[in-house]
């Protein structure tokens, strides 16, 4: 069964982690249209299609780090779900905060789940797979028809 193309966005401020992520997605769904900003801030212009972005696609879900200069993943949250226009999209936190606060916070702001970074390349592998199937293949995420970018 052929799956329609899906856009992620990544907010991470660690190149390295965001070149991992980016070959990890690949390795496990061909068909993914992937696109980085380095923290809130520009995670905000680009959904609001501002500031050099006014061609990019409505992504189908943004993968957000908390800690990012500038703008911080929880700031993110509370200002993107403030937004009549952003509040459909899902934000899965990934994260290497294991800490309760930093995931009751990011729950509170309407984070639609919460993942500790792993450690390793083969947890690693395994929990792409699963945000893969997941997000691809077992929710039913709102098609652009039902957004409105207008806040």
């Amino acid at each position: 069964m052929s799956r329609a193309p899906f856009t992620v966005l990544l907010v991470e401020d660690e190149l390295a982690d965001a070149l991992m992520f980016q070959e990890m997605l690949e390795e496990v769904s061909a068909d993914v249209s992937f696109h980085h900003v380095v923290n809130g801030q520009e995670a905000l212009h680009f959904l609001n299609r501002a500031e050099g972005y006014v061609a990019v696609p409505i992504p189908d879900l943004i993968v957000l780090d908390l800690n990012m200069p500038v703008m911080n993943g929880h700031d993110f949250l509370r200002r993107a779900k403030s937004l009549d226009g952003l509040r459909r999209i899902p934000v899965l936190v990934l994260s290497t905060s294991d800490d309760p606060n930093d995931i009751h916070r990011s729950y509170d702001r309407q984070a639609s789940g919460y993942v500790v970074k792993p450690s390793t390349y083969a947890e690693y592998t395994r929990i792409m797979a699963t945000i893969d199937a997941y997000w691809r293949g077992v929710v039913r995420l709102p098609t652009l028809s039902d957004m409105s970018l207008q806040s």
